[in-house]
């Protein structure tokens, strides 16, 4: 009978089969590869853009500043000890805030190489679950890259886009581990960086996924492995060294292992201060549509019947929709605590929209000018968000260079701050940073100022409307400098 065996094709299908498939993952890894240079590029251009004013950017220059003046070890903060994050990133900021001159990009460059390897990390998941389908991958970096909500942590001084990075690798590496049970042991060490950039989320993703493989037949079979236990104890271990070299050395009392800044906790004085839906709101606020996209292609993933076969894909939806939910329930205070997820849900994203490519012809060139509108937007979001966080204050940079002038040892530094957040001056972070203050400052309340004003000799600095009432406290103050409605002033001696 002349003809082709489909149920078994001629050698030389299956080798044309396989070329045209590493052909097109080539391709698809050149491009995705273009997609990460060219955002790495954007951002690089961005980051050194400005001066630094967001609260926490400050906190991760001046624990690093001090870290450079005091014990090299250990995170300082207003020249005393501070326990309320781990050091990694300070440790890797200390490597180039005395080496670059623009202190901004100093600061800022470790979270754009973590976004870049975070792209890089994502790509590597994708080939893992879906290795058959070679252009999911650019097609979910460019997806990542385009959600507002990572590009922007991946452009500011925080802890959060080192934290993405440590968790999507930890679910990398448990994908490894499905064949090959001794890589257990890289989501033990990725876990253990987690916990020394920010807290241990990688290591609770990796409980979550031992729960959902509890689940499967066929997956639970594989827990039985000894690497899988002994990861995990040797995990608890290694996370658990640095907290007791703070208690035993460096004199951290036990409570600081779960500091009260992690979670907004809900007692008597702040129940109801915060929404518990915040987070799910600000997928949709701050991560545009790409982030509201995203979380709903959790649920599209979890719930299709196409997908129930792809267990990876299926998984990371059940992890993904877990770690929101907790943090939900635990009313985390900001969208930030769930950025290291980020990538996953851009994952399934990616996956819903792939299906459309598959389509007839019509649909394919409709699907592709939605998704071109989609990343164009994302884009611009991403870059209004960045330039709406640089704030004018070189008015008030110049009046924290002349306070660290005047400092000197026995002389108080203090701030006249507003009753409310939100006041005129910015946060004691922002002076001690950009004043490379030697010594502690304090910030004052007006009313603290009349009621226990400190004693001389200190030096301040305050807002125009607020002068008047240190001028009534201390006679013989002198304005040093005055710059729009900043004014630095000194007092000696009564």
């Amino acid at each position: 009978m002349n003809g082709i065996d489909l149920a078994n094709p001629p050698t030389e299908q299956i080798i044309d089969s396989g070329y045209a498939i590493r052909t097109q993952r080539k391709r698809a890894i050149a491009a995705a590869v273009a997609v990460i240079l060219c955002v790495l590029g954007w951002l690089g251009f961005e980051i050194p853009r400005g001066i630094l004013t967001n609260t926490d950017e400050l906190f991760t220059a001046e624990r690093t500043r001090e870290m450079l003046d005091a014990e090299p070890w250990v995170v300082h903060y207003n020249f005393q000890r501070s326990f309320e994050k781990p050091p990694l990133q300070y440790w890797l900021t200390t490597l180039t805030l005395p080496r670059l001159q623009n202190r901004t990009l100093a600061v800022r460059i470790w979270p754009l190489l973590y976004g870049g390897l975070t792209m890089v990390a994502l790509g590597w998941l994708v080939f893992l679950v879906e290795p058959n389908r070679p252009w999911l991958l650019p097609l979910s970096v460019a997806v990542l890259a385009s959600c507002p909500l990572f590009s922007r942590e991946a452009s500011r001084g925080l802890l959060d886009a080192g934290l993405a990075f440590f968790t999507t690798m930890a679910i990398v590496l448990a994908q490894l581990a499905r064949n090959r049970p001794v890589w257990w042991l890289g989501v033990a060490a990725t876990c253990l960086l987690g916990s020394l950039q920010k807290f241990p989320l990688p290591f609770l993703v990796w409980v979550l996924i031992v729960s959902v493989w509890m689940t499967s037949p066929v997956e639970r079979a594989k827990l039985r492995s000894p690497w899988l236990l002994a990861s995990m104890v040797l995990a608890i271990a290694a996370m658990a060294i640095w907290p007791l070299i703070q208690i035993t050395k460096y004199g951290m009392s036990v409570s600081h292992v779960f500091h009260e800044e992690v979670v907004v906790w809900t007692g008597a004085t702040k129940l109801g201060t915060r929404p518990y839906f915040e987070i799910p709101i600000g997928l949709g606020r701050l991560g545009g549509a790409c982030g509201l996209l995203s979380f709903l292609a959790a649920f599209v993933i979890l719930l299709s019947k196409k997908e129930r076969s792809r267990a990876a894909a299926r998984e990371i939806s059940i992890v993904s929709l877990a770690v929101i939910g907790l943090a939900v329930v635990s009313n985390f205070r900001s969208v930030r605590y769930i950025v290291p997820i980020v990538p996953c849900l851009c994952f399934l994203l990616a996956l819903v929209l792939y299906r459309f490519f598959g389509q007839r012809p019509a649909v394919c060139v409709r699907m592709i000018a939605a998704l071109v509108v989609l990343l164009t937007a994302g884009f611009v979001h991403a870059t209004i968000q960045i330039n709406h966080a640089r704030k004018n204050a070189g008015d008030e940079k110049l009046i924290a260079e002349k306070l660290g002038q005047l400092q000197r040892a026995g002389t108080k530094t203090v701030l006249i701050k507003a009753e409310k957040p939100g006041g005129d001056l910015l946060w004691d972070s922002f002076y001690l940073f950009h004043g490379n203050c030697r010594f502690p400052v304090k910030p004052y309340t007006v009313d603290e100022m009349r009621g226990h004003p400190p004693m001389p000799p200190l030096i301040g600095a305050c807002v125009a409307r607020d002068f008047p009432v240190i001028r009534d406290i201390y006679p013989n103050v002198k304005v040093e400098l005055v710059r729009a409605q900043f004014i630095c002033w000194q007092v000696d001696t009564l």
